[in-house]
């Protein structure tokens, strides 16, 4: 009887784990010989550990290699890998290039994919996957299965999505249902990979808000694995300054005008605004609607709003009648000269509405207060939060002096 085959998606930008993650991936297959690979090796030609030539004469594999100078962005490669080399594998894992594998991962996945399926669904398993590091590999596994979480809109509209544990996957007799895909690990029929294609005009934040929405639109339902399948890695030392955005800057490649013209594109796909882009092929689908995404997340993508329910990172669908507030994000920052005593015992960063009112508030302490004072290292972190009521107008930063109390105070307008 003939093994449903499977293409695992590599798209690879110069790196070290690649070959692993093949070996790995074979190595712990219950059926190898099912296992097809589609690579886009983005290389550069001083580096010699992405070298696949031990794969090239087996027909599993359908490798293209591309000049790192070349390379245009993570969606664009998987595009190349989805449009160019799959042919008739009967499903697709999407993954990175930096994995290690369970033991008989292929048939977990399909068995935990065609339970769905039986169901009358269209399942797409994805997942925020646990940590692997290739340094401590597999003692420093992580060994819970992770879910995708809301954190907040970011101005541009995409969501910030973070992992969190899989709550309750102890009990789980079938995968429970997701809210987002991620881009490092979807499992699904081939046909998925057909229909739902890369926008190769995303340089990479907002794939996979990208890929959730038009998925879902296209009649596909979102599900977490609830085992143990796959891990990734994302501590990357080996790799610091040889990312894709790392050598375009290199070469003065503005990657981030790149960045801010895909955002402008995804805004227009929500109907946030109407940027003047052609979304043929690359538009939402005609199954369901954007609202019925909207409804069955509890986001809202035009007025940045969220339900408590998914806040709380309870599995959707979301509840009608969970209360909705407003998702905010501030990047702050707060240079030394704007603080210069050498005496503070925390500073108080504050955001306040047009009232003078506080809305939400973080003290800084500890270590990140002492690299600010004898470091002279900014203040600089990511914050956000939800409010019901007034937005946030000013950012204020507050020092607290052992000699003085409450001492300089300095206020940022949003």
């Amino acid at each position: 009887m003939r093994k449903e085959t499977i293409l695992v998606h590599l798209p690879g930008y110069r790196d070290p784990e690649l070959v692993p993650t093949i070996k790995d991936a074979l190595v712990n297959a219950k059926y190898p010989k099912r296992i097809h690979f589609g690579i886009c090796r983005q290389y550069h030609p001083e580096d010699g550990f992405d070298n696949l030539d031990e794969f090239r004469k087996d027909k599993r594999f359908h490798i293209m290699d591309v000049p790192y100078e070349e390379a245009q962005g993570l969606p664009w490669a998987r595009a190349q890998i989805n449009e160019k080399l799959m042919t008739d594998q009967d499903y697709i894992l999407q993954l990175d290039s930096h994995h290690r594998f369970a033991k008989d991962w292929d048939v977990t996945l399909i068995k935990m994919h065609n339970q769905r399926e039986k169901q009358g669904y269209k399942p797409i398993l994805a997942a925020y996957l646990p940590l692997y590091t290739p340094f401590d590999d597999p003692e420093g596994r992580t060994m819970e299965p992770w879910q995708q979480h809301f954190v907040c809109f970011y101005p541009h509209g995409t969501i910030f999505i973070r992992p969190g544990l899989l709550t309750g996957w102890q009990d789980m007799t079938e995968p429970p249902f997701s809210r987002f895909l991620l881009g490092h690990f979807c499992f699904a029929r081939s046909e998925w990979a057909r229909e739902i294609k890369h926008d190769p005009d995303i340089y990479f934040s907002g794939e996979e808000i990208n890929l959730t929405v038009r998925s879902y639109t296209h009649g596909y339902d979102l599900f977490h694995p609830h085992k143990l399948v796959v891990w990734h890695s994302t501590m990357r030392e080996e790799r610091d300054g040889i990312l894709k955005w790392d050598d375009d800057s290199k070469r003065g490649v503005n990657w981030w005008n790149k960045q801010e013209k895909a955002r402008a594109k995804i805004r227009q796909l929500f109907r946030v605004e109407d940027n003047g882009f052609d979304l043929t092929g690359y538009d939402l689908g005609t199954a369901r609607t954007l609202a019925d995404y909207e409804e069955y997340a509890g986001v809202n993508f035009k007025e940045k709003l969220v339900q408590k329910y998914t806040i709380d990172n309870f599995y959707p669908p979301t509840p009608i009648d969970s209360p909705w507030s407003k998702s905010f994000y501030h990047l702050v920052t707060v240079n030394r000269n704007e603080l210069p005593e050498n005496d503070y015992k925390s500073i108080l960063i504050a955001f306040d509405d047009e009232d003078g009112i506080g809305v939400h508030s973080k003290t800084i302490e500890g270590l990140e207060l002492q690299n600010f004072l004898n470091n002279k290292v900014p203040i600089h972190y990511e914050e956000y939060f939800q409010y019901f009521d007034k937005k946030p107008v000013r950012m204020v930063a507050w020092g607290y002096s052992e000699s003085r109390g409450w001492a300089e105070r300095i206020e940022h307008k949003i």
